[in-house]
């Protein structure tokens, strides 16, 4: 059985499962950590086909989130983040943490995320929640939306 790592103690922060978020509150998020916003039709649209979302809130301040797309055969993470001054206090810890017993006895052929190439920070996190790195990813380049 995977075991999650050892961390620090979290803060009591709030932790709100499969909230319906205004895209306001979403862009505020990625802005804090330098990426790129959405329209408020695309948040709509993402939030509709998410199977899952976690959001940790300090009070009414968005501070970190996560969520999951599934189709019965495979699944992919997204949009793992949190705000810079929460960073390193068991937010995103505590976001895995829900996310990966969301899928845990699944039988999914495939459990993906993206980490940017480059990103060390983020690929030694999810290490340790047993992700491995694969060579096999491949993306269509020249269709993607580019900002």
């Amino acid at each position: 059985m995977l075991k999650f790592p050892l961390m620090a103690k979290e803060k009591q922060f709030e932790l709100e499962e499969n909230p319906k978020l205004s895209p306001v509150i979403l862009n505020n998020l990625f802005e804090s950590i330098g990426w790129s916003t959405r329209d408020d039709d695309k948040w709509l649209e993402v939030q509709d086909k998410t199977s899952y979302f976690v959001a940790k809130w300090d009070k009414n301040r968005l501070i970190g989130m996560g969520r999951i797309v599934e189709d019965g055969v495979m699944c992919m993470i997204y949009d793992v983040c949190v705000r810079p001054q929460y960073q390193s206090q068991g937010v995103g810890t505590s976001i895995m943490e829900r996310i990966v017993d969301q899928v845990r006895d699944k039988g999914y052929a495939s459990i993906g995320l993206f980490v940017w190439e480059g990103n060390l920070k983020a690929a030694e996190f999810y290490k340790r929640f047993g992700f491995e790195k694969v060579g096999t990813g491949m993306e269509l380049v020249a269709l993607m939306q580019r900002e």
